[in-house]
């Protein structure tokens, strides 16, 4: 078993930790430098806060499926890595149906999160190698 401490992508985290925590401090530094005038017909300045945002979600979603895929790579056998790949994409597949659907508003909220979560999960889950049986 490999030590957590090299699994663990300690420079994603870090970069995501650094975008948080400029993002509250982005907003009145801008403020500083541009006129409210400015600030208000430049659409991208105003929205840097929330771009730091986002991209810190990114890279922490990066650093997980870095860490998933060197914890997991190398000892899922093929049966099982297949029978979860099908879940994955049936549940995108029910998501885009729950999604289309006309009946019920309440079945497009939960399938808006399957799809989400079923997408998400798959391409952490692609990044997982298969054991190879020694030949």
């Amino acid at each position: 078993m490999p030590k957590i401490r090299s699994l663990v992508p300690a420079k994603l985290l870090l970069s995501a930790a650094g975008a948080l925590i400029l993002s509250p401090l982005a907003r009145p530094g801008i403020g500083t430098l541009v006129t409210p005038e400015e600030m208000s017909e430049n659409v991208l300045l105003s929205a840097i806060p929330f771009i730091l945002v986002f991209v810190a979600i990114v890279l922490v979603y990066m650093a997980l499926i870095v860490f998933a895929g060197k914890l997991l790579s190398n000892r899922v056998s093929e049966g099982v890595y297949h029978v979860i790949e099908y879940v994955l994409i049936a549940g995108i597949g029910l998501g885009v149906f729950g999604m289309f659907q006309p009946w019920l508003f309440i079945s497009f909220k939960i399938s808006f999160l399957v799809l989400l979560l079923s997408t998400l999960s798959f391409i952490l889950w692609s990044h997982v190698i298969l054991k190879r049986a020694h030949r």
